[in-house]
């Protein structure tokens, strides 16, 4: 059977939605044939959709999502259209880019997957804040569309599935929630891993946005571990906060390291294979592929009860997740508490694996798309 891999950007590049694109490529082609549909823009859709953005930046201070205006997803959605029909498909899978089948007219079977409905990313990530109500209205109406066009969804978290029952209208049986795996290229074996409770508390923060992902709650828990009379080491990597810490000891900040460079994944696994805590309090958050990484080296994930984290981080069993309204306080208290109590830090370590291989892990959501790519076909044909 030969499957259609549908985004808007290239599912070869592990940069494509931070490498998950690849990883759910790598998937499909274990049992299919696949052929690649992503496209570039026209000069002319740029040139208008640019300016418009320009526009609401100068006159009305709002920002724009343009990848989420009716132009841009009617243009992709027509040059899908004409591509299926020269390069036809069996099932299409699409990554994350309701763009392209919005207003795609086909009868083959469409699988969609995606950790978040346009509609509940409003005011909640700072990218999708503050847009003209346009833009709003024309990209909750085109993302509906793409769901209903679906033939089943494949979402990231029990959080996205509920808008898209709740916000859509999408009959729960036509969706299955199968968690994101470790954008790893290498998962380690438990002998690699020290399973014991370390004694240490070496703490680690990983992403891109320091505001986002708790940065200031994270160094605030670091030092009030210290007051405690823990003696914490913080890793920081991805960002560099926007206050100086040179002075604090036992912080080190690596502003960026880019894990498909074989010698800066060293670097990476190295720490993970260091780190006795994920620190992630992050404030907004669709799925969290770093959950899945830290279970895959037996890391507890100490983060927020906010987006779909739930599905990733279960409390006891993983990490423990906290209302998003918890301070400092909370987060030192439960690390303090488990550094305390060896046995208990030991039963984290392994029951993170075992939730790993059970539900986190990319293998389990290939086998989830084999199951239902077959079942679509065999409806069809």
């Amino acid at each position: 059977m030969k499957v259609g891999f549908a985004s808007r950007l290239s599912p070869l590049d592990k940069r494509t939605w931070s490498g998950t694109a690849y990883y759910t490529y790598q998937q499909i082609k274990k049992n299919y044939e696949v052929e690649i549909f992503n496209f570039k823009w026209a000069w002319r859709l740029r040139e208008w959709l640019t300016m418009q953005k320009s526009l609401n930046q100068r006159l009305y201070k709002k920002q724009t999502a343009v990848e989420f205006l009716r132009s841009y997803a009617k243009y992709f959605s027509r040059q899908l259209e004409k591509e299926l029909k020269k390069r036809p498909v069996e099932v299409l899978f699409v990554s994350a880019s309701s763009q392209l089948i919005a207003y795609l007219e086909t009868d083959i079977p469409v699988i969609y997957m995606t950790d978040a409905t346009f509609q509940q990313l409003q005011g909640y990530y700072p990218y999708f804040s503050n847009l003209p109500k346009y833009n709003v209205r024309q990209g909750i109406g085109l993302d509906k569309k793409a769901f209903q066009k679906s033939a089943h969804c494949m979402l990231a978290s029990e959080w996205s599935k509920n808008s898209a029952v709740g916000d859509y209208g999408i009959s729960a049986d036509r969706i299955s929630v199968v968690p994101c795996g470790a954008n790893l290229d290498r998962i380690p074996s438990v002998s690699e891993l020290n399973m014991t409770a370390s004694g240490q508390c070496r703490l680690l923060f990983l992403g891109v946005e320091w505001d986002r992902k708790g940065g200031d709650i994270t160094l605030e828990t670091f030092r009030l571990l210290k007051q405690k009379g823990v003696s914490p080491h913080l890793h920081i990597i991805g960002c560099v906060p926007p206050h100086d810490v040179s002075n604090e000891k036992n912080i080190t900040v690596i502003p960026f390291l880019d894990k498909n460079k074989p010698k800066e994944f060293q670097q990476l696994h190295k720490i993970f294979l260091e780190t006795d805590f994920l620190m992630l309090p992050t404030r907004a958050e669709c799925a969290g592929v770093v959950f899945s990484e830290a279970s895959a080296y037996g890391i507890p994930s100490i983060t927020t009860d906010t987006g779909g984290v739930s599905t990733y981080v279960k409390n006891g069993m993983n990490g423990f997740a906290f209302p998003l309204q918890s301070g400092a306080d909370v987060y030192a208290e439960k690390i303090n508490e488990l550094l305390a109590d060896n046995e208990a830090m030991q039963n984290l370590k392994h029951s993170a694996i075992k939730y790993y291989e059970k539900k986190l892990n990319w293998d389990n959501w290939g086998k989830r798309f084999q199951e239902i790519a077959e079942k679509l076909a065999k409806e069809k044909y």
